[in-house]
């Protein structure tokens, strides 16, 4: 049931991911058809560009942990007993949660203060500082989720192993 519904999480987050994405797209050809067409760009273009890659790079994290599409090296890891790769599997993914954990956790914290205070970025919009905040503080909880789903799948041995293909 809560894999279930952590799974649905991921899946909303990787298609908000997406939106931004294409929102991001769209921001640069209006700012550069403004500049070329009007000499006026979209006011604070790269700073929402900016912002808007913190859905990009963060909201897809549980998704792509999911299927372990992550990135991995694994030349000597490989040739060990399947138990003690289990263990290398386990360690990396709690440094991992450890490293995230902790920035997720700063930036969560000044979350409520930043609101009070009303703080926001300088530019002509104004945009406020923590909106992405909380996207990235929900970006990292959903993937701390999914890291211990896979650590608890990891020691009952029922996560399957990523599929490494040779190159060449």
């Amino acid at each position: 049931m809560l894999l279930r519904l952590l799974t649905a999480i991921e899946n909303i987050a990787l298609w908000v991911a997406c939106i931004a994405l294409l929102v991001m797209g769209a921001l640069v050809t209006g700012s550069v058809l403004g500049r070329s067409l009007f000499n006026q760009p979209i006011p604070d273009d790269l700073l929402m560009i900016g912002l808007m890659m913190v859905c990009v790079i963060v909201l897809p994290l549980s998704y792509v942990e999911r299927g372990n599409g992550h990135i991995v090296v694994t030349v000597i890891a490989d040739r060990l007993p399947g138990f003690v790769q289990k263990g290398l599997r386990v360690i990396g993914r709690l440094i991992f949660a450890a490293f995230l954990g902790t920035m997720g956790f700063v930036i969560a914290r000044k979350i409520p203060s930043e609101f009070e205070q009303n703080l926001y970025y300088d530019g002509q919009l104004e945009i406020p500082t923590w909106p992405m905040k909380v996207i990235f503080a929900f970006g990292i909880a959903v993937f701390l989720l999914r890291l211990l789903s896979n650590i608890i799948q990891d020691l009952r041995g029922t996560l399957p192993t990523a599929q490494h293909t040779d190159a060449g």
